[in-house]
């Protein structure tokens, strides 16, 4: 049993690498209108407590600029045109999305969230297979929280990650001095050069994130992280300070203010 993850990830790049070898093959051997072409699904995992913030109902649900938090994400994913599918995963018995206005009509919800992000990730996947996904569609991780995410960026990450062999994920090259201080005190300052703050969407091959996220378990906190542990590199996409996740409860104060003012907002 202790060789399985090591087992499943080379099962991962064997399967990567099946992939890039056929995509070679098909481009050299057909004309561009007859390569199939693999889908685009959106997967937000809304499952969480959001205990941080402080908030007396999980913080996905909590009302910012007019309309609970998760509803901004989900209209920002209904306007990328390349999506073929929205998938929600709330907790079992969780039908507060049915319940809420300004919800876009083509958002569908499955009630198979977990005790943790890679579990609820995990679930969405496998409902997205039940649903018509094939395993080598593409699927977009996304935070329910990260409430000011854009088309432009989701559009931004899919035309750096279509042709990618592996996909990757928008992320932040760090500008401040990072400390490391586990009890409390410095106790060393590390170089910020070749860091980067991760973001989402995360964009993975379906049966690549599956079965990455099985290898990896439930310690992995997003979706690049399994790919890594299986031995891939994700590409890093420059996505935007904006793009941050509502966390703390002075986040929901410059969300506010952010999603209030139209002249802050990108396209």
């Amino acid at each position: 049993m202790a060789n399985t993850p090591r087992r499943l990830a080379r099962g991962v790049q064997a399967r990567i690498l099946e992939w890039a070898d056929s995509s070679l093959i098909m481009t050299a051997t057909a004309t561009p209108q007859s390569l199939p072409q693999p889908r685009l699904h959106a997967l937000v995992p809304c499952a969480g407590s959001g205990s941080r913030a402080g908030t007396q109902v999980p913080k996905q649900y909590q009302p910012v600029a007019g309309r609970p938090l998760v509803v901004h994400t989900l209209a920002a994913l209904a306007r990328v045109h390349r999506l073929a599918s929205v998938l929600v995963v709330v907790a079992p018995g969780d039908d507060t999305l049915a319940r809420l206005e300004g919800v876009p009509a083509q958002v569908q919800v499955a009630d198979c969230g977990g005790a943790t992000r890679a579990a609820s990730v995990l679930g969405g996947l496998q409902a997205l297979r039940r649903l018509g996904a094939a395993d080598s569609d593409w699927v977009l991780v996304h935070d329910a929280a990260r409430c000011l995410v854009t088309p432009d960026l989701v559009d931004r990450l899919i035309d750096a990650c279509l042709d990618d062999p592996v996909g990757g994920l928008l992320a932040q090259p760090v500008a401040d001095t990072l400390k490391h201080g586990p009890q409390g005190r410095v106790a060393a300052t590390l170089p910020r050069e070749g860091h980067w703050l991760a973001q989402t969407p995360q964009m993975f091959r379906l049966a690549t994130l599956t079965q990455a996220i099985e290898a990896a378990g439930g310690a992995v906190t997003d979706e690049a992280g399994a790919i890594e542990a299986a031995g891939l590199q994700p590409r890093l996409v420059p996505g935007s300070a904006r793009n941050f996740k509502v966390t703390w409860p002075e986040d929901f104060a410059l969300a506010q203010a952010l999603l209030a003012n139209p002249r802050t907002q990108e396209t």
